[in-house]
């Protein structure tokens, strides 16, 4: 069918008629999103072809889908694959879709994205925006494999719209760091509505000067986080560096990707919660501890931590435990579908 030809009512028509198969398929996988799982061994991740979900022609492509709501996980924001393309200059097919980062653990290639070819192999990360025409080639005989953490098709970015006030208007008002001192002592459910609504205001107006700032710094369009450049040896008492994110120049807007050195004997004091994130263990072994649960995990396994779930982690050996975090950005929202029950 040729949209460009379809009057407003048409398109309007032809787009609702899409939608109501769409709400039937993701009605199941909400359904199945209620198994709450929250481990992948490394041992139980399983290839198939990966032309039996996508419409690749190529041979030698080989898709492992591990953590994705299909599958049982409650996750909203990003999934988790890896990705086989066989060797002797095979390459992917060209496709756009939302924010997706990889990491490299096999073969060597190069990423296209839009005019720029990045070259990659193993220990390398690659942002891939949303939105741009991009493939990846096989420059190697021996197959390349990477990972991705890949924003969940169908969801939207979440741009922000900034609510700021003029700089005449605040002027002489009191500055926000004061405020910030002062919101210590405040208790939230003691305010009354004027003043629990102007509060929020005012901190909205500081983030919007700050998601200007981080949008200015997301126009060096950075690509690639090479090998040497990722920390794999950190000092206990700063244990996470963040490698991908828009304050670091990527144009990344639903999920962010550090690497954590865990050192031997080390458990963490607190437990902490966050949006969706998912960990992917590259060296060593210990316990993951996601809410009331506590997960032996090894290289090579993934544990899905689901949004505002406590969680830390325990590593009880003489080795340290490296771990990538792939984890939703920072003051996003779950995109949750709204089902019809017609």
């Amino acid at each position: 069918m040729n949209s460009h030809s379809l009057n407003p009512s048409e398109l309007a028509g032809r787009r609702d008629e899409i939608l109501s198969h769409f709400v039937r398929i993701d009605k199941e996988f909400d359904r199945r999103r209620g198994e709450n799982r929250l481990l992948v061994k490394r041992e139980d991740i399983q290839w198939e072809s990966a032309s039996r979900v996508h419409p690749t022609q190529q041979e030698g492509h080989l898709l492992a889908r591990i953590i994705s709501p299909e599958l049982g996980f409650n996750i909203h924001t990003f999934r988790v694959f890896k990705r086989q393309i066989g060797g002797g200059g095979i390459d992917g097919a060209f496709h756009t879709h939302g924010d997706a980062v990889k990491y490299y653990l096999e073969g060597k290639g190069k990423e296209i994205i839009d005019d720029q070819e990045v070259e990659v192999s193993p220990g390398d990360l690659a942002f891939i925006p949303a939105n741009i025409w991009h493939g990846t080639e096989n420059t190697g005989d021996e197959p390349m494999v990477f990972i991705a953490f890949h924003q969940i098709p169908g969801t939207h970015l979440p741009v922000p719209a900034s609510w700021q006030y003029h700089a005449d208007d605040l002027s002489e008002h009191e500055s926000i760091d004061s405020r910030l001192v002062t919101m210590e002592k405040e208790d939230p459910a003691a305010m009354d509505s004027a003043t629990l609504y102007s509060w929020r205001q005012h901190l909205l107006h500081e983030l919007g000067v700050l998601d200007d700032e981080f949008n200015q710094r997301r126009k060096a369009k950075n690509y690639l986080v090479p090998r040497n450049e990722v920390p794999w040896e950190s000092p206990a008492d700063n244990q996470t560096t963040t490698l991908i994110a828009p304050e670091l120049g990527f144009d990344i807007h639903t999920l962010q990707l550090s690497v954590r050195v865990v050192p031997p004997g080390h458990s963490d004091e607190t437990l902490h919660s966050h949006g969706e994130a998912v960990h992917y263990y590259l060296s060593g072994q210990g316990h993951q501890i996601v809410g009331d649960e506590s997960i032996a995990v090894e290289a090579g396994d993934l544990v899905f931590v689901p949004a505002g779930t406590a969680h830390s982690i325990r590593n009880s050996t003489g080795d340290p435990m490296r771990f990538l975090i792939a984890e939703q950005l920072p003051g996003t929202y779950l995109q949750r579908p709204v089902i019809s029950q017609d």
